[in-house]
């Protein structure tokens, strides 16, 4: 066992397990002995394991085993050995007091992998097979691959994901499998992240009302919030978030294990940092300097006061929110991108422009908006504070990516290679456009030489 565990940890030689189905069949009758799960613990501690001549029922114990002991946290949670007995036989000879203080450590333990990552906690299974045997294994995996040949389509119907030839696999796992992580991640970061940071403006408004649950925005436009004035740039980092080339994906497959596998994205810190830090940050910038600067753009401290304030706030955290989204947390920049800012922007404007025209005369909510918005344009504090704030919203946001991205060198390296693919890409595109000019004949010609005489120098 303990040179198995070195090959695993890259200090010893490879090891790999064979076994046949006969010799499995006598470790599924001898199962109340516990040689399967030693069988399976010694098979997890290995590179590979070989099951040969083994039938489909076999296959899915095989998975399935495999799948109950990954959703359990592997090999330490699953069986914890002659030391992990011995644990419990104190924690049963102590009684009461033995099992609170047992329930105690498991509480803290659990709280404590909250902020430590552990690969065992977060293993999945994954089959694949390309006949009508493997159906079984397929289903009891936690991803099922399916390849489409020679025997069939039952294989392919079966699984969750389907592929033409097994080579295929390769690019579905380091390409496909990587950009879907990032995708999701990056989803889910950035709504809990626009929401936190939206919401978050009306608890600070609360200490200026005396927490009497006035609300600093109109209704009609708070409820548009998630429907209308931040839903793109999450919807298009959800579904067009490339962060690598394929090409450099494919190349270097340990660009993998340092995203999925070391679940790089999506950690409990990374969340408080991200969501928490970062949107209670952005909160307190884009409500309370409008407040605390005195840069009312109201008349005479009427109700119409509190609606041009939150009209500015609103407007605030919809640009910073936006291009934190979009730009910020982004590693590559595509059309959508842009595309994304400017529709958010253009229904932001349009819907209270429109409001500014149809809104009731006499609200029952006490906020006066016929007239205000068009008022509201014609102010330079407004601009003045849309971009200013803003800008430090964003720049302290950029500051603290940096640091994070100094500090760790998973992030450090993703984004040499990023960067690295941007000069590429540059290059690339430059020669293009030589080579265009050269075509053009005549003064293009002259400016292509000029360019290629000014680079080489």
């Amino acid at each position: 066992m303990g040179s198995a565990a070195d090959s695993r940890a890259g200090s010893g030689p490879s090891l790999a397990v064979v076994i046949d189905g006969e010799t499995l069949s006598v470790m599924e009758e001898s199962v109340s002995t516990g040689i399967l799960d030693k069988f399976l613990t010694l098979g997890t501690l290995c590179d590979a394991v070989i099951c040969s001549r083994v039938s489909p029922s076999q296959k899915a114990l095989i998975v399935h085993n495999m799948r109950v002991r990954c959703e359990n946290g592997g090999n330490r949670d699953v069986f914890a050995g002659d030391d992990g007995k011995k644990q419990q036989d104190g924690i049963a000879n102590n009684g009461k007091w033995g099992a609170i203080v047992g329930g105690a450590r498991k509480c803290l333990r659990s709280m404590g992998g909250l902020f430590r990552h552990d690969n065992d906690r977060y293993m999945v299974t994954l089959a694949i097979g390309d006949g009508g045997n493997d159906i079984a294994m397929i289903q009891e995996a936690h991803v099922g691959i399916g390849i489409a040949g020679q025997e069939g389509l039952q294989a392919s119907r079966a699984a969750d994901f389907s592929i033409g030839q097994f080579r295929f696999l390769q690019k579905l796992l380091l390409v496909h499998g990587r950009w879907s992580y990032v995708r999701v991640s990056m989803f889910i970061m950035g709504t809990f992240y626009k929401c936190m940071a939206f919401y978050i403006t009306q608890l600070i408004f609360q200490f200026y009302t005396g927490f009497s649950g006035t609300s600093l925005f109109e209704s009609w436009t708070l409820s548009m919030y998630n429907t209308l004035f931040s839903i793109l740039p999450v919807l298009v980092v959800g579904i067009f978030e490339q962060d690598l080339r394929p090409e450099t994906l494919l190349n270097y497959p340990e660009l993998y294990r340092d995203m999925g596998p070391k679940n790089h994205l999506f950690t409990v810190p990374l969340f408080i940092r991200r969501v928490v830090v970062i949107g209670v940050l952005h909160s307190i910038i884009a409500s309370y300097f409008p407040f605390a600067t005195n840069l009312f753009l109201g008349e005479e401290s009427s109700s119409n006061d509190m609606y041009i304030n939150g009209l500015i706030v609103y407007s605030i955290m919809v640009l910073v929110v936006t291009f934190k989204i979009a730009y910020v947390d982004v590693r590559r920049w595509v059309v959508f991108s842009h595309v994304s800012v400017v529709l958010t922007l253009v229904v932001w404007f349009g819907w209270n422009g429109v409001l500014n025209h149809i809104y009731p005369s006499s609200p029952g909510d006490g906020y006066i908006v016929l007239g205000t918005f068009v008022r509201l344009m014609k102010k330079g504090n407004f601009w003045f504070q849309w971009i200013i704030f803003t800008a430090i919203a964003v720049c302290l946001n950029v500051l603290i990516m940096l640091v994070y991205t100094v500090r760790d060198p998973v992030e450090h390296r993703i984004m040499s290679w990023v960067s690295h693919e941007r000069r590429q890409e540059h290059l690339l595109n430059k020669a293009k456009r030589r080579e265009w000019l050269m075509k053009k004949g005549g003064f293009g010609s002259l400016l292509a030489r000029s360019a290629s005489v000014s680079s080489d120098q």
